[in-house]
């Protein structure tokens, strides 16, 4: 293998591993951990900077002005010193007096040039270098015109030119004092690196206690994305708990609800599927039991034959009441049911169902009564509300006895009907009638098949649902061996 190969193998193997640890990184940067430790820091780190830089800033113009003036107070000072005596024309006063420009300049570091009307230099106190010769420049002639000249070119290079002026306010001549101030570089380079460190060492500072805070502020959500995925596959029985009073234990309190609410809804479902499966496998055997007697047997009677056929039609009817009430169920379960809506007479419908349960009421010996308050006409789907009173009407005769009976009531106000329902018969225990419209629940089954009148468990879930809507609601008062009453509540008018 060449030496060619082997490198294209490690730069391969390189790029490789170094795409891993940039998808990492960007998984890693997705995190909400990582999101919130760079706002943190973000947020911490760039005000630091730029403080620093102004901080910087400010401090050099301060110094700089501060220089200025300095500067500007030893121009005028050496001027006023220069016009007593007659300094600009007397060599004799002159050089007695340049040993004291030379130590104001010595003193404040700076350079001190004294030229006449003309712009001669008199006096340089840096080694005379420009004595005797012409200075003709802009800040000169402003100077020998009266006025004040401030300059700092960019070699910062503080200068100041202050005019002369004789006893009679004539302009003699001018002073310059030029000072630099590269020191202060020194002095600000020292600030830079004293600030500098100060913010690197406040930024570490703020980067451990960033993620020390998004750690514990992640720590709860940990949990609770923990909890949640052991909820989503399956493990109903999870539960968050949380000590801290703030909005992760306000999310995990509502998960747990959520996940109470799944098991109730895992339970029923596994009820409502034994239920059916026990609904639809009890006249199935009997079909299969009375069908095999009749295949086995031999020379059977007619009368057999016809009393058997009538039991297998009589548990088909069954299976078919439970089929055809298990697809009433699902099409009020769906969310978008049509309700077929129609304005009628609630008391001529009332008064239809009763008239068609008379006759089982007389095969029980029980009385119905029926009372009605006032004419009420009501926007509803007639057919539903219909079967949603039978329901009731049917069980309070089914769940009665012998001799007993049965009182319906209507009356309404002026947004509401009201229909109570009351017997006396064998009622509903308390702890029952939590249960009362759960999907086959029957109060006393072994009753009801005792008397031939076991229903599936399914009407009034039918009814509880159909009245629900119809945005109404109904509610359950009863004693054992007293009775039950229902009052529906039904709106008059529908709301979509």
């Amino acid at each position: 293998m060449t030496l060619d190969r082997l490198n294209v193998r490690k730069a391969l193997r390189l790029s490789a591993r170094f795409g891993r640890i940039g998808r990492g990184l960007l998984l890693g940067l997705r995190t909400l951990r990582w999101k919130l430790f760079l706002s943190y820091l973000l947020v911490s780190i760039i005000p630091m900077f730029v403080l620093w830089g102004n901080t910087v800033n400010i401090v050099e113009s301060h110094h700089i002005e501060q220089r200025a003036l300095e500067m500007r107070f030893v121009s005028n000072q050496m001027a006023t010193f220069t016009a007593n005596d007659d300094y600009i024309n007397e060599i004799a006063v002159r050089g007695a007096r340049n040993h004291h420009i030379d130590s104001a300049a010595q003193s404040h570091s700076a350079r001190i040039l004294v030229v006449d009307a003309m712009a001669m230099v008199l006096f340089d106190s840096f080694e005379m270098l420009y004595q005797g010769n012409t200075l003709a420049g802009a800040g000169v002639l402003q100077a020998l015109g009266g006025v004040q000249h401030s300059a700092m070119p960019d070699s910062r290079t503080i200068t100041e030119i202050a005019p002369i002026f004789d006893e009679e306010n004539a302009v003699v001549g001018a002073v310059i004092v030029t000072h630099s101030i590269t020191d202060l570089d020194i002095v600000l380079d020292s600030i830079n690196e004293l600030t500098l460190g100060f913010i690197l060492l406040m930024a570490l500072i703020v980067a451990i206690a960033v993620m020390l805070i998004a750690q514990w502020l992640i720590r709860p959500m940990r949990h609770i994305l923990s909890a949640t995925q052991k909820i989503s596959e399956g493990q109903l029985e999870e539960r968050i708990s949380l000590k801290s009073r703030d909005e992760f234990s306000d999310l995990g309190l509502a998960i747990n609800d959520m996940t109470d609410k799944l098991a109730k809804v895992e339970t029923a479902r596994q009820e409502f599927v034994s239920n059916v499966s026990h609904e639809l496998k009890t006249p199935l055997s009997s079909i299969k039991v009375l069908s095999e007697s009749l295949v086995h047997q031999e020379n059977v009677d007619g009368a057999v034959y016809k009393e058997f056929l009538i039991d297998i039609n009589s548990e088909v009817d069954r299976m078919t009441n439970i089929v055809n009430e298990l697809l009433t169920l699902v099409r009020l379960d769906e969310t978008e049911l049509p309700l077929n809506i129609s304005h009628f007479d609630f008391n001529k419908m009332l008064e239809g169902v009763i008239k068609r349960l008379r006759p089982l009421a007389g095969q029980r010996g029980v009385s119905l009564e029926f009372t009605e308050h006032r004419q009420i006409h009501i926007e509803a789907d007639e057919m539903k509300i219909g079967l949603a009173i039978s329901n009731l009407v049917e069980n309070a005769i089914k769940y009665n006895n012998p001799g007993g009976h049965v009182k319906i009531l209507l009356d309404a106000d002026n947004k509401n009907a009201f229909v109570t329902v009351a017997d006396n018969g064998v009622g509903i225990s308390e702890e029952n009638q939590a249960n009362v419209f759960a999907r086959f629940f029957r109060a006393d089954k072994g009753r009801g098949r005792e008397t031939g009148m076991g229903g599936t468990g399914l009407g009034l879930a039918i009814t509880h649902k159909t009245i629900l809507l119809h945005k109404g609601s109904i509610k359950v008062a009863s004693k054992e061996e007293e009775g039950s009453t229902f009052t529906v509540r039904i709106p008059l008018h529908h709301r979509a």
